[in-house]
């Protein structure tokens, strides 16, 4: 019985060494589940918010998410999650330099991620650091991204080119050929037999009527634009055209036109004004030459609506008929509507009215040019996909001449109108192909004015 009691004593005293010994490990293992435990637990916190205010940004709320994001900045900052939302929070809710800050740090650890380059360009756009921005744009464009993210950088850096021509001197380009038909190249009457209003019939030679033939064209145009301060700018534009008919070389028309002036801008308009010489020759002699003083402005109602007016005094010089010489004075108003629908229509209208009045004090030469012009525009704009647009337009003008006319007895009235659809596919930024058909009448009372012409023609573009 003796020796069983020792037994059992040694047992327990083994025991309780065991026990005392296992005690040593406890205390670090449970520290360090607790360890463990506490930092699953911030982990499922963090998650917790960062997924919070993800939701709130993705439902349109960025100041809310912003807000959110700011409590939890000390614990959070330089998670690329966490960074990623609040930039985009905090530029969206205006606090564009913690925004671009935030993002940054992204980019270090994702440099291959293009969404959040996206997003920084976009911040470094809101900024108006453009060289960044368009730095960070470019960089996404090398990487060939979906066509939808191509457009909307493209219309980014249109912005940015834009807003540059503001603080530096910019200078654009472009170039066009074209071909087509035309029913009525020296826009002459149809027939050539008359009778003048003493009752005698007369006729008109076959190169007064109505001609039609193929034609080919070209044109060139450049503008220069150099700010002198913000608001105000200098600028320069030639332009040149030409136009080729295929068997009639004696209606081939050539232009040169040179404008310069200065541009003033503000936050909601723009003001124009400047010199224009203009030179037109047919066939192979210079034919008209105007010198003029222009002036054209824009003012912005709201995002959708804007009013234009435009005003010209014209010295017309006629080079093969001194008669027909001539001041010309124009003005009109119009406005502009953007509308948010299907094929986001634009509406364009506009009215003028001018005289034009002959600088010799002939009756010839009254009977030719004395006249009150009027006249009105209206069309529409469909933008059908982000590449192509089409355009609807329609015109009158009134021409009501003062002096009676020498052969028909009577005073000559004009109703000029004009019908044309015009379609413009953009191939690239750069690139673009038209196409266009018009259709123009002018009825007259004085029956050689009488014409009706038929235009068809498309264009390749090339803007730089």
């Amino acid at each position: 019985m003796i020796a069983f009691l020792c037994e059992l004593a040694g047992r327990f005293k083994g025991a309780c060494w065991r026990v005392k010994n296992n005690m040593k490990w406890l205390k670090p293992c449970s520290i360090t589940v607790c360890l463990l435990l506490f930092g699953i637990s911030l982990a499922h916190a963090k998650a917790d918010f960062i997924n919070e205010i993800s939701k709130l940004y993705d439902a349109g709320q960025p100041s809310e998410a912003y807000a959110l994001a700011e409590q939890h900045l000390l614990e959070a900052e330089g998670e690329p999650l966490f960074d990623y939302y609040y930039g985009l929070s905090a530029i969206d809710s205006g606090h564009l330099d913690q925004g671009v800050f935030a993002l940054e740090r992204v980019l270090m650890f994702r440099p291959n991620d293009h969404r959040v380059r996206l997003e920084l360009a976009r911040g470094y756009f809101l900024l108006e650091q453009y060289d960044r921005a368009r730095q960070e744009f470019t960089k996404v464009l090398d990487t060939n991204p979906p066509e939808g993210v191509k457009e909307n950088i493209d219309q980014f850096m249109d912005v940015i080119e834009l807003r540059e021509a503001g603080y530096k001197t910019t200078v654009e380009m472009h170039v066009e050929v074209g071909a087509g038909y035309d029913s009525n190249a020296n826009s002459g009457p149809s027939i050539s037999n008359y009778t003048a209003g003493n009752g005698l019939p007369f006729s008109i030679g076959a190169t007064s009527t109505s001609t039609e033939d193929e034609y080919y064209s070209h044109a060139f145009g450049a503008a220069i634009t150099h700010p002198l301060k913000p608001g105000f700018a200098l600028f320069g534009d030639v332009g040149t055209t030409y136009k080729s008919f295929e068997d009639t070389p004696d209606f081939n028309i050539r232009s040169v036109d040179l404008q310069g002036g200065f541009i003033l801008t503000n936050d909601r308009g723009r003001l124009k004004m400047g010199m224009q010489w203009q030179d037109v020759e047919v066939g192979h002699d210079r034919f008209r030459e105007l010198l003029a003083i222009n002036g054209d402005v824009r003012w912005q109602l709201n995002d959708r609506t804007m009013l234009t007016g435009f005003a010209q005094i014209g010295d017309m010089n006629y080079l093969t008929n001194k008669s027909r010489d001539s001041w010309q004075q124009l003005a009109g108003g119009g406005f502009q509507r953007l509308f948010s629908i299907r094929y986001r229509p634009i509406l364009f209208a506009s009215l003028y009215g001018g005289i034009e009045r002959s600088r010799q004090d002939t009756t010839t030469a009254q009977m030719l040019v004395d006249r009150d012009i009027y006249g009105f525009n209206i069309g529409t704009q469909l933008t059908i996909t982000q590449k192509l647009s089409l355009s609807f337009v329609a015109a009158l003008q009134e021409s009501r001449y003062w002096v009676e006319d020498n052969i028909f007895l009577k005073k000559r009235e004009d109703e000029y109108r004009k019908f044309s659809v015009k379609a413009a596919w953009k191939l690239h930024k750069q690139w673009a192909v038209g196409a266009n058909l018009n259709y123009t009448e002018n009825d007259s009372t004085i029956s050689t004015s009488k014409y009706y012409r038929t235009q068809a023609g498309m264009t390749v573009r090339y803007d730089y």
